[in-house]
């Protein structure tokens, strides 16, 4: 008789540890099945850009010697048209094509702004961006031709760091705002 319990005995140890790790399998298993699924962001959805419509609009550079604006077509992305404004501003600073030169490119736009008509252009002018007489006359010319070829632009504002100045450069009077002319 003795030795079925040696057999026993070992037996029940066996179970009682297989029993305990059972369980504690099974408590762990329970509760990741009983544990609530982790939170996932809603699906909100993000707010989409307006489409974008394209356009091809004219972009004026200057000649070499600064004597005659050369109009260029660019090709533009925009959602309103306070967008087709600005982006046909920063298309002033892009390379010209060919002899065309930018006289924007080294002036940098701090902000170009859409309101009833009038658009304020503010910028930030670098001392290399400065020119001569008839660089000025250029720089303001493009800028009036490239932003009232928009029947909706009837006025603009140049503004230097925020604030209205006398001259660009120096050598031309600047209006607050300039107005588009009768004849165009």
């Amino acid at each position: 008789m003795r030795k079925p319990i040696k057999w026993v005995l070992p037996l029940l140890l066996l179970i009682a540890i297989t029993a305990a790790c059972g369980s504690n399998s099974a408590t762990k298993g329970g509760s990741a099945a009983t544990e609530e699924p982790s939170a996932t962001p809603s699906a909100t959805p993000e707010p989409t850009e307006p489409a974008k419509k394209e356009a091809k609009i004219d972009v004026f550079f200057a000649d070499k010697e600064l004597n005659a604006a050369i109009k260029q077509q660019a090709d533009i992305a925009y959602s309103d048209d306070a967008d087709l404004v600005e982006q046909a501003v920063k298309a002033l600073q892009a390379e010209g094509e060919g002899e065309a030169q930018s006289l924007w490119k080294p002036i940098e736009l701090l902000s170009v702004k859409l309101d009833n008509g009038l658009v304020t252009v503010d910028i930030h002018l670098p001392d290399e961006a400065r020119l001569g007489a008839p660089g000025e006359a250029m720089v303001l010319d493009n800028l009036e031709q490239t932003l009232f070829q928009f029947d909706f632009v009837q006025s603009y504002d140049l503004l230097v760091d925020g604030q209205p100045v006398e001259t660009l450069m120096g050598h031309i009077e600047l209006e607050h705002p300039t107005l588009r002319s009768a004849q165009e």
